[in-house]
């Protein structure tokens, strides 16, 4: 979250008792109702409602009110889906998502995120419907600079060929647990100057010498490598 003082709020009247000039928001176990109260704030800036699993696509839809957020944490809010996604990207300011262990997000979602022309920070741990062609929606997007993909999902060589075509800003990639990339794929990083960290943990078709010749490929990426 921002430097900017956070307010947390745990219910509906404390959410009413906010300024509506305030900036940047923690929520505590919220819900619809409090959610639905919080897009009636107009200068929110960053929002993050990390482990409010009642979240549902009911009351994202409403942030699409908020044309200043910026940084948005939905991480644990496990019963969104898509609905909420294709709502997202049409928030015009929206530069860092957070939707780790948001079991509904599939591939229809992030082809509606692919529009999001703002977005440089996306996370999708355990997103794990998550497939090549949904990375692929994701590799045009002018501005993405940080991606972190999902563990367990059936994402191989074809997404990492066509990020590095297309997503000549990233800086930072996650792969964990990613069963079907390979050397090959994995060597076509290395057509992504602007990258400066890799995290690959736990990929067992991606091999040693092929971190060394990355890490040669690129001598300014920090390349972390776990097997």
């Amino acid at each position: 979250m921002s430097a900017e003082e956070i307010h947390t709020v745990n219910n509906l009247e404390a959410i009413r008792h906010l300024s509506p000039d305030v900036t940047v928001l923690k929520g505590d176990g919220l819900g619809d109702p409090e959610i639905m109260a919080i897009a009636s704030l107009p200068q929110l800036r960053e929002l993050d409602l990390s482990g409010c699993e009642e979240v549902t696509d009911g009351s994202v839809s409403e942030l699409r009110r908020l044309f200043s957020l910026e940084k948005l944490d939905l991480s644990f809010c496990n019963q969104i889906t898509d609905a909420s996604l294709i709502v997202l990207a049409g928030l015009p300011a929206l530069r860092f998502l957070n939707l780790n262990w948001c079991y509904g997000v599939t591939d229809a979602g992030l082809s509606a995120l692919g529009q999001c022309q703002t977005l440089e920070s996306l996370s999708l741990w355990s997103c794990e419907d998550v497939t090549d062609a949904g990375v692929e929606a994701l590799a045009s997007l002018p501005a993405l600079r940080t991606l972190e993909l999902p563990e367990f999902a059936a994402i191989t060589d074809r997404a990492l060929s066509v990020l590095s075509a297309r997503a000549s800003n990233l800086e930072s990639l996650r792969l964990d647990h990613l069963h079907e990339i390979s050397d090959e794929g994995f060597a076509c990083l290395g057509e992504l100057k602007r990258l400066r960290s890799v995290v690959v943990q736990s990929c067992p078709k991606v091999s040693a010498d092929a971190v060394a010749a990355l890490r040669k490929a690129l001598p300014e990426c920090q390349v972390s490598f776990k097997t």
